[in-house]
């Protein structure tokens, strides 16, 4: 009976606390939203903050899964999670441990880019320092731009998410905050007032760090409110971006990235039937295989898929494949 009070309760939380580079918005117009009382795309897309609405009705407006206990992080790599929501009803069609605690690995950049977008214009130009241009972490993977770069955050932010590059997480967490200790408190301050209350980061780009973590239903949240920003969804439905920059010495260079998306580069098929927008790839040997996706059925429905803690990228797009498939039957 305490069990079942206590789910009770935690259910009753969750419905409280829920209460540059080429881009095109074209074909983005027409996608579904899952919040209804938004204002508009371009609101949003000049940076202005969203929890003004957060009160009126908003909590109704996002997908609820099942109470279920937490664990802590499991160390098997044979464990997975996953969920799949359709956004347009706000029902959650299948969930396999998502409030459990996981290790985010690049996900994380999703927060960072919310937050990015959030408190800045995109037109703002971001120098690289020192510490950014200088991440000695083996395979960790970098865009590759030198101290004293200069990159309009557009460009840059579709750099971050495409590549997945960490030093562009630094870049962008010194320019919106100063400090990257000053950018992790303001991401953790966001994911909260999202309703994302078990997420902890530690870094704007999510190498590994043990006191580094969220759940699955967290980064269904943070995504669930990128879906609002034409710029998030221009730059995750691209396959590569061609980003110009000027370095120290003043002269312009340019540089290509291509995403880590194999649904997006075609390595992977899309199944039959599915409009694929974007997504977000993650990696590190504790986190595992990731990926987070949004995409739509032949009828328009929108849907946000997510897998984490797979052993292999095989393994990881097949299930992924799986949970698109799901939505045809």
């Amino acid at each position: 009976m305490q069990k079942h009070k206590k789910g009770i309760a935690l259910l009753a939380l969750f419905a409280l606390t829920l209460s540059g580079c080429g881009i095109s918005s074209n074909s983005i117009q027409e996608i579904p939203l899952s919040y209804t009382g938004s204002k508009s795309f371009e609101y949003y897309d000049v940076g202005n903050d969203r929890n003004a609405d957060f009160l009126s009705g908003r909590a109704s407006e996002v997908c609820i899964p099942s109470v279920m206990e937490k664990e802590e992080i499991s160390d098997s790599s044979e464990d997975f999670y996953s969920g799949l929501y359709r956004i347009n009803d706000r029902t959650v069609l299948q969930e396999y441990r998502v409030l459990e605690k996981i290790y985010p690995a690049s996900t994380t950049k999703l927060l960072t880019t919310l937050v990015a977008l959030k408190h800045c214009n995109l037109s703002e130009s971001v120098t690289f320092s020192y510490d950014a241009s200088h991440i000695d972490v083996y395979g960790a993977t970098l865009c590759g731009f030198e101290e004293g770069d200069t990159v309009m955050l557009g460009d840059l932010l579709a750099a971050f998410l495409i590549c997945s590059g960490n030093d562009a997480g630094i870049a962008i967490a010194e320019h919106v905050s100063g400090s990257v200790e000053a950018f992790v408190t303001l991401m953790n301050e966001e994911a909260h007032k999202l309703g994302a209350v078990d997420t902890h980061f530690m870094n704007p780009h999510g190498m590994h760090n043990k006191e580094h973590y969220t759940t699955p239903y967290d980064i269904y949240i943070i995504f669930n409110e990128l879906i609002h920003y034409n710029t998030f969804l221009s730059i995750i439905s691209m396959k590569s971006c061609v980003v110009n920059y000027v370095n120290s010495a003043g002269e312009q260079k340019q540089k290509t990235f291509e995403s880590t998306n194999q649904f997006i580069t075609g390595d992977v098929e899309v199944p039959e039937g599915i409009e694929l927008i974007g997504g977000k790839t993650g990696t590190t040997y504790a986190a595992g295989c990731c990926l987070t996706l949004y995409f739509k059925d032949a009828k328009g429905n929108a849907y946000i898929a997510e897998v984490f803690h797979m052993p292999d990228y095989k393994a990881l797009y097949q299930k992924m494949s799986e949970l698109m498939k799901m939505v045809l039957s």
